[in-house]
């Protein structure tokens, strides 16, 4: 009985993972423009570094070591932070677009460390993540699984999650990889331009949450959730 709560929790855990993952976000769409551009291994990166980034989260809260978090001036900073790597994100896409080569001509190259590190930067600065861990933490609780959970099984849906996390990037990064084979140069050229488009609206996203702070009108999810 104990082995197959195992196996449940370690399956809870990939599906939290895997559906947190769905909401596109910054990382996600830097993983949809370097994949779908042919850059298939530098695009894995971003979701490698995204992941790390994920399980900093994840220990902070599933440990009890998170409580600074929710102080509104770490908020602040992260959110901050974040609207300044996305802009530059942005900008680096504009660039990109601007200079983008035709197919027959060699394209853009990536560094896969650079990838990894924006994957990461992205990713940490966006403190919303957060509430998937609590979120997905008290299901668990929820589902009463275990008498308790101790630290063995926390790294369990640690691990989990975090499976599930990398498992949906890596997927869409293939996906996008395979599909721009397909694609004709016009349209790729249209879906780079909405990507940075949907960028604009995580920037305005995170400037809403960081106007709530500085407003004191944001709700303070670690203990409200």
């Amino acid at each position: 009985m104990y082995t197959i709560h195992i196996f449940f929790l370690f399956a809870f855990g990939l599906f939290i993972g895997f559906i947190s993952s769905i909401p596109v976000g910054a990382v996600q769409l830097e993983v949809i423009k370097k994949a779908i551009n042919g850059h298939l291994k530098p695009a894995i990166s971003v979701a490698l570094g995204s992941v790390t980034s994920d399980f900093i989260y994840g220990v902070l809260v599933l440990f009890g070591i998170g409580g600074f978090l929710h102080y509104p001036k770490v908020q602040i900073f992260t959110y901050s932070l974040g609207i300044l790597v996305i802009i530059a994100l942005l900008y680096r896409s504009y660039r990109e677009h601007k200079h983008i080569p035709p197919s027959h001509k060699p394209h853009i190259q990536y560094k896969k460390r650079t990838s990894f590190l924006t994957g990461l930067t992205i990713a940490i600065t966006n403190p919303g993540m957060i509430v998937w861990w609590v979120i997905g933490y008290k299901l668990l609780l929820d589902l009463q699984l275990f008498d308790t959970m101790n630290i063995p099984l926390k790294a369990t849906f640690l691990v989990s999650c975090c499976t599930g996390l990398a498992g949906y990037l890596t997927l869409i990064a293939f996906m996008m990889n395979k599909l721009q084979e397909s694609i004709s140069d016009r349209l790729l050229d249209r879906m780079n331009i909405v990507i940075m488009i949907l960028l604009v609206f995580v920037i305005i996203y995170f400037s809403f949450k960081l106007y709530g702070l500085l407003t004191n009108t944001t709700i303070d999810i670690l203990y409200n959730v």
